[in-house]
C-alpha cells in the first residue's frame, strides 16, 4: 500500500476536499424524500441524524487537520493524523454500508435500487481524494460494501442472484481504480517535491550568483585600483627612460620594455572590460554622438602604431555630419579592440577605418589585409579567450579577449555587427548604429583636445597622487616635457603648495586618496581657491560614486594606466597648446569587395574641442 516515506506527503490531500459538507446538505434530504409513502421514515430519520452528526465531527476535525498541517512537521503530522483518518473512514464506511438496509422494511425495489446507486456513486467520488492513502480508503471501502453485500438478499428478494454479482464486482473495480489513482497522486507528489527542490536549488544558485557578483564587483574595484597603480607607474617610468636615454645600445631594450608595459595595459583593460560588462546588466542611456571627433581620436591613437609596424593607414569620413545614438565609452572600446586586432594580425598591407551611411543609420567599418580566418573559426570568434588558429600562428600579442568585449559592447549599444574574412586576404568588421538627429551634443569638459604630435610644454601643473611609483614616473615625464609641476599626496601638501605661491594652470588629481579621502572633493576645493585653473581626474576606479558626479559636472576623466602620449595631448590642450584645424574631409568610398592594401592618407584634421573650467 502507501509507503511510509510518501504517506506523509499524500495524507494532506485527503483533508483538502469538502465532500462531507456537500453530502450532508444533499444526501439526507434525498434519502428522506424517497421513502415510499406506505413505509415508516423512522429508520431514515435515524440514519440522517447519524450522518449529520458525523459530518459535523468531520468538519471540525478537518479544521484541526489543516491547522496541524500548516504548523507541524510532516512526520509529526503523519503520526497524529494517520490513525485518526482511518477511524473516520471506518465510521463513514459503516454509516454508508447501513444505507441500503433502509430499504429492507419498505419492501420497495425502486427504493432499494436508489440507495445502492447512491452508495456506488459516493464510493466512486471518494476515490478521487481518499485514494491518496490506500489504508484510509480501504477502511471505508470494506465495511461499506461488506454490509451492502449482506443486505442484497433482503433488499432484492426476487433479484438478489442478479444484483449480488454486481455488488461483489463493483468494489473490486473501484479498488483497482483507487490503486491507479494512488500511483498517479504519488507520482504527482514526487514531481512536486522535485520541482520544489529544483526551485530551492535555483534560489540558492541565484543567491550564490548574486553574492559572487557582489564579490566580483568588489574584486573588480580593488583590482582596478591596485593593479592599475603599479602598471601606470611602470608605463610612465618606461616612457621617461625612453625619452632620457642617450645610449643607442639601450634604445631597443627600453623600447621593448615600453611596448611590453603597453601590452600588459591592454590585457588588463580587456580583462576588466569583460568583468565590468558582465556585472553591469542595466540598460545604458544612449546619447547623440558625433562620429567625426571619434574618428580623429582613433586616428591619433592608432596611426602611429600602424606606421611603426610598417602598415598603411587609411581613414575615410562621412560625406555629411554623422551622429549616432551610442554610449561614447562603449563605442570607443569596441572600435579600439577591432583596430587592435586589425593591427596585430596584419603582417603586411594596411588597415582602413571608414564610416558609411546606411538605411536609418551609420556603419563603422574596420578593414585589414591580414591573415584572415577560416569559416569554421568565425563561428566561435566572439567567445571569450578565443583566438582563431590562423591568427595564433601569426601573432603572439593577442589575448583572446578583444572580440568578446566588442560583442558585449555592441549588444549593450543595441547595434549590430557583421564580419567577413578570408584566409591570407583579410577581414572586415562592420558595426551599424541608429542615426541620431543632426544636432551636435553640448560641448563638455570631457571632450578632450588632441594634439597631432608631442611637443615641449610650458605651464604649471599641480598633481595630487598618493602612489610613490606613479608620482615618480609623472615627475620624470613632466620634467622632460618642460612643465613646472608640484606633487602632493594629500590635502595638506596640496594646500601647502598653493600657500607657497604656486599658481597651477591645471590641477590633476587621483579619485581615491589615502584614508578613503575623496580626490574629487579636494579637486573642487582647489579649483575654488584657483578658479582660473582647469581640473583633470586620473583614476583606476571603474565604479565609484564620484565618477558619476564628475561626469555630471563635466570634468575630464582619464583611466589609469594612461598612455604618456595621451596624457601629453590632454595636458597640451588644457594648457592651450592644441592647434585648430579645418574639418575632416571624407575620402572616396572604397570598393566593398576589394581587399587591396590601403594607402597612407595625409594626417587627418582634428575638430576643435574646449575644456572650460569648472564653476
Amino acid at each position: 500500500m502507501t509507503a511510509p516515506s510518501s504517506r506523509a506527503d499524500l495524507l494532506p490531500l485527503i483533508g483538502q476536499r469538502a465532500s462531507a459538507e456537500i453530502a450532508a446538505l444533499v444526501i439526507p434530504p434525498v434519502v428522506l424524500a424517497a421513502v415510499p409513502a406506505h413505509a415508516s421514515r423512522q429508520w431514515a430519520w435515524l440514519w440522517a441524524g447519524c450522518y449529520l452528526l458525523a459530518a459535523v465531527l468531520l468538519i471540525t476535525a478537518r479544521r484541526l487537520f489543516r491547522r496541524d498541517h500548516a504548523q507541524m512537521s510532516a512526520q509529526a503530522f503523519q503520526t497524529r493524523w494517520s490513525r485518526r483518518m482511518e477511524v473516520f473512514a471506518l465510521g463513514f464506511g459503516l454509516l454508508w454500508g447501513a444505507l441500503p438496509w433502509l430499504s429492507v422494511p419498505t419492501h420497495s425495489f425502486e427504493y432499494a435500487l436508489l440507495l445502492y446507486l447512491m452508495l456506488a456513486g459516493t464510493t466512486a467520488s471518494t476515490v478521487s481524494y481518499a485514494a491518496a492513502d490506500l489504508r484510509v480508503f480501504l477502511c471505508y471501502l470494506l465495511p461499506a460494501w461488506a454490509l451492502a453485500v449482506l443486505g442484497v438478499p433482503l433488499a432484492f428478494p426476487s433479484h438478489w442472484h442478479t444484483v449480488l454479482p454486481l455488488c461483489l464486482l463493483y468494489p473490486w473495480l473501484v479498488w483497482r481504480h483507487a490503486r491507479t489513482s494512488h500511483g498517479f497522486l504519488k507520482e504527482q507528489s514526487q514531481l512536486k517535491l522535485r520541482s520544489e527542490a529544483l526551485a530551492s536549488a535555483h534560489r540558492e544558485a541565484r543567491d550564490a550568483a548574486a553574492a559572487a557578483s557582489r564579490e566580483k564587483s568588489l574584486f573588480l574595484a580593488t583590482a582596478s585600483h591596485d593593479l592599475r597603480q603599479p602598471l601606470y607607474a611602470l608605463t610612465l617610468t618606461a616612457q621617461a627612460a625612453v625619452q632620457r636615454n642617450r645610449d643607442p645600445a639601450l634604445s631597443p631594450l627600453l623600447l621593448d620594455i615600453s611596448q611590453a608595459a603597453s601590452h600588459v595595459s591592454d590585457l588588463l583593460n580587456a580583462l576588466l572590460d569583460v568583468s565590468a560588462l558582465d556585472s553591469r546588466n542595466e540598460q545604458l542611456p544612449l546619447q547623440a554622438l558625433a562620429l567625426t571627433p571619434l574618428l580623429c581620436e582613433l586616428h591619433e591613437r592608432f596611426q602611429p602604431e600602424a606606421t611603426a609596424r610598417g602598415l598603411d593607414w587609411r581613414l575615410r569620413g562621412p560625406d555629411t555630419p554623422a551622429f549616432v545614438m551610442a554610449d561614447p565609452i562603449l563605442l570607443r572600446r569596441a572600435l579600439s579592440n577591432l583596430l587592435h586586432n586589425a593591427l596585430r594580425y596584419t603582417p603586411r598591407g594596411g588597415v582602413l577605418l571608414a564610416v558609411r551611411p546606411r538605411a536609418a543609420g551609420w556603419a563603422i567599418e574596420v578593414w585589414d589585409t591580414g591573415v584572415g580566418m577560416a569559416e569554421q573559426e568565425q563561428q566561435r570568434l566572439f567567445a571569450a579567450f578565443e583566438r582563431a588558429d590562423d591568427a595564433s600562428r601569426h601573432s603572439s600579442e593577442g589575448h583572446g579577449l578583444g572580440l568578446s568585449v566588442v560583442r558585449d559592447c555592441v549588444h549593450r549599444l543595441g547595434a549590430t555587427i557583421e564580419w567577413r574574412s578570408r584566409i591570407d586576404v583579410g577581414s572586415r568588421f562592420r558595426i551599424t548604429l541608429a542615426a541620431a538627429p543632426d544636432t551636435p551634443p553640448p560641448v563638455r569638459r570631457s571632450d578632450a583636445p588632441v594634439l597631432a604630435a608631442p611637443a615641449p610644454l610650458r605651464g604649471q601643473v599641480l598633481v595630487v597622487e598618493d602612489d610613490p611609483g606613479v608620482t615618480q614616473g609623472l615627475r620624470h615625464l613632466m620634467q622632460d616635457w618642460g612643465l613646472d609641476s608640484r606633487f602632493a599626496a594629500d590635502a595638506v601638501q596640496a594646500y601647502r603648495a598653493l600657500a607657497d605661491g604656486f599658481e597651477p594652470v591645471v590641477v590633476m588629481s587621483d579619485l581615491r586618496l589615502r584614508g578613503d579621502v575623496s580626490g574629487y572633493d579636494l579637486l573642487q576645493a582647489l579649483l575654488v581657491r584657483h578658479p582660473q585653473a582647469r581640473g583633470l581626474i586620473v583614476t583606476g576606479e571603474l565604479d565609484h560614486p564620484d565618477l558619476a558626479r564628475a561626469d555630471e559636472d563635466g570634468f575630464l576623466v582619464l583611466r589609469k594606466p594612461v598612455a604618456p602620449e595621451a596624457l601629453h595631448r590632454v595636458l597640451s590642450g588644457l594648457l592651450g597648446y592644441t592647434p585648430l584645424r579645418p574639418p575632416l574631409q571624407p575620402a572616396l568610398t572604397p570598393d566593398p569587395d576589394a581587399h587591396a592594401a590601403p594607402r597612407t592618407p595625409p594626417a587627418p584634421p582634428v575638430a576643435e574641442a574646449r575644456a572650460p573650467r569648472p564653476a
